[in-house]
């Protein structure tokens, strides 16, 4: 039999160097460590979390066996070397698959690292799978590149730097996409918004209203007040006004405008729409409803009213409840909506008959 036909193709002299015991009871202990994270500080997650982190250990248990079976294989064949059987190609195959499990097995745990983390933070329902995504992505990048150096011994500095062009049509060609990721990274980091936030967002004249349901490196998804699902670019989000009206839990104020002749009288009229307002479902009662006059015209006086209340997605409902509710009173107490008076004054020199008219 031909000896070349037998020599690796990988140096076996590389893979012995880099495969030592210690470097793998790290990876179980690492393993072992984030489990026991897991059992003693999240055991109040939600069982949507608790699923999450379930997969992602079946998922690692399985890359631990699979990083066992190779590891054995390859002491196995290199207690065969040692014994005289000249396989050195078997066993350089079996080396490299050992280093490719273990990588594999390491982004495995970092990423369980990453989420136990968000998962501890202050995020309600959810996190963001782009952070852990982009550092997997790093992660194996930097991974693949020490492979390359030494395994293969690729210089990388040279490959960069031929590649220069190559790097600077790519990036052109996914301006985009490449701009709608880093402005991901930038909301994660700044936080203007959480999974399960409600928020608007307000882009030039169009206006956006959900709440946040997914992260993504490409774009956040929002759920609408109709259950209807928007996909908003990061770019624009990086560069929309955003209002949160989840961030710190407060009461969410809003309001509504009742337009009443100058007859009224004006304390009973305000006491009137303040008892009406505080009687519908969905009003805060602390801070109490706060009723006063915004404008006045030669028509009538505008009473607007001003409540809390706790969750966004009601503010439509609770409003036709308040509106509802103050019609009703004001008829009942014999009130009506001001009338719009139009005074017209005719030119004398164009129109005979009376100087002033009003409808």
């Amino acid at each position: 039999m031909n000896p070349k036909l037998n020599q690796p193709w990988i140096p076996l002299s590389r893979i012995e160097s880099l495969i030592q015991l210690e470097p793998a009871l790290v990876l179980i202990g690492l393993s072992v460590f984030s489990w026991l994270i897991y059992r003693m500080f999240m055991t109040k997650v939600s069982a949507t979390r608790h699923a999450n982190l379930r997969g992602l250990f079946v998922n690692l248990l399985a890359h631990l066996v699979i990083f066992g079976v190779v590891l054995t294989g390859y002491t196995l064949a290199q207690r065969g070397l040692d014994l005289g059987d000249p396989n050195e190609r078997l066993t350089s195959y079996l080396g490299l698959a050992v280093l490719i499990a273990g990588a594999i097995v390491f982004v495995k745990v970092s990423r369980i690292f990453i989420f136990e983390y968000l998962f501890l933070g202050h995020m309600k329902e959810g996190v963001p799978v782009l952070l852990v995504n982009l550092f997997s992505l790093l992660l194996s990048i930097a991974i693949a590149g020490w492979f390359a150096t030494e395994i293969f011994g690729v210089r990388l500095a040279p490959v960069l730097a031929t590649s220069a062009v190559f790097s600077l049509i790519l990036g052109l060609a996914l301006q985009d996409t490449l701009g709608n990721l880093f402005a991901g990274v930038a909301l994660q980091l700044d936080k203007p918004y959480a999974i399960g936030d409600w928020i608007e967002i307000v882009q030039g004249s169009q206006t956006y209203v959900g709440q946040v349901e997914e992260i993504t490196w490409r774009a956040t998804t929002l759920i609408g007040l109709h259950d209807e699902l928007l996909i908003l670019p990061n770019r624009l989000m990086a560069t929309a006004e955003i209002s949160n009206f989840s961030a710190r839990n407060a009461p969410i104020w809003r309001a509504q405008s009742f337009r009443l002749p100058h007859t009224v009288d004006v304390a009973a009229v305000k006491q009137l729409i303040a008892d009406a307002v505080t009687r519908v479902e969905g009003v805060r009662s602390t801070p109490a409803p706060v009723v006063f006059i915004r404008e006045t015209t030669e028509s009538w006086l505008l009473f607007r009213t001003s409540y809390t209340i706790n969750y966004y997605p009601d503010q439509y409902r609770v409003g036709s409840g308040v509106i509802t509710a103050v019609v009703d009173a004001l008829k009942k107490s014999g009130y009506t909506a001001a009338a719009q008076r139009v005074q017209i004054v005719a030119d004398s020199g164009s129109f005979s008959g009376p100087s002033v008219g009003q409808f």
